[in-house]
This record gives C-alpha cells, structure tokens and sequence, in this order.
C-alpha cells in the first residue's frame, strides 16, 4: 500500500497542474505538515494552496523526481524543478523528506533546497549585491 502511495505522490508531482492538485486528497494525511524554506504550514488546504499560489505567481513550474529512496515509513526524494522568469528558464534543485502514517499517507513533507543561490541570486539588484558579497568569502586558491 505504501508504496502504491509513494508511486502516486511522485507521478502527481511529475504530472502537476492545477486541475489535479485536488488528487493529494487521496496521499495525504488531512493534518500534513509542509516545511521548506519559504513555508511552514499544517494542513491539507493550506499544502494545496502552496502549489494554487505557486501556479499563479510562475510560469510553466515543472518537477522531476531524480531518484528516490524508501524505508519503512520514511522516503527521501532528489529533484529538480524547473520554471520560468527573469526572462529565462530557472532550475532549482532539492531533496525532499516525507514521512508517511499506518496507512501510508503522507504526514510530513520537508524540502531542502538552497533559497540564495536557487532562487534569489537571480532576483535582479537581490542577486548582483549577493554575488558581489560572495567575493568576500570565497577562498583564493
């Protein structure tokens, strides 16, 4: 069963659109807990609001699930998402960690992925002023 649901979770997130976001109803706990750098939700609607939002503010958001790896109750997924704007294409990379229930819905859901150089080093003024700071730590070898 666990895995069936593991399989979904990924096709669904693979296949995102907002017409299917509603399709998490059947993988997730009712009480989820969704943390990554910008969010720290609990709750089923406000899980779905998080890809609502981000279909309204990005353009052609897209995931891939690179690998993925799973024990009893808790899974580890490597991914990639793509989208665009700032006139390009942006890619930003992450691991993920779920932790599902008994019956093998997803309770917990933590992203990892580098906020500054994924996403805000390429905010126009933002990024130059953060890679003009970069210089000051950066080893001279």
């Amino acid at each position: 069963m666990e895995k069936i649901i593991v399989k979904n979770y990924i096709d669904l997130f693979c296949n995102l659109t907002p017409e299917n976001i509603n399709e998490f109803d059947n993988l997730i706990s009712k009480n989820i807990i969704f943390v990554d750098p910008f969010n720290n939700i609990k709750g089923i609607n406000a899980f779905k609001n998080i890809f609502y939002h981000m279909f309204e503010n990005v353009k052609e958001p897209r995931f891939f699930i690179l690998d993925y790896s799973m024990n009893k109750q808790r899974v580890f997924l490597k991914w990639k998402m793509t989208f665009f704007a700032f006139k390009s294409l942006q890619t930003i990379e992450g691991m993920s960690e779920l932790i599902l229930d008994e019956a093998g819905k997803v309770v917990s859901h933590t992203d990892y992925w580098d906020s500054l150089n994924g996403l805000f080093i390429k905010i126009p003024f933002i990024g130059y002023f953060y890679k003009m700071s970069l210089f000051l730590f950066k080893s001279k070898t």
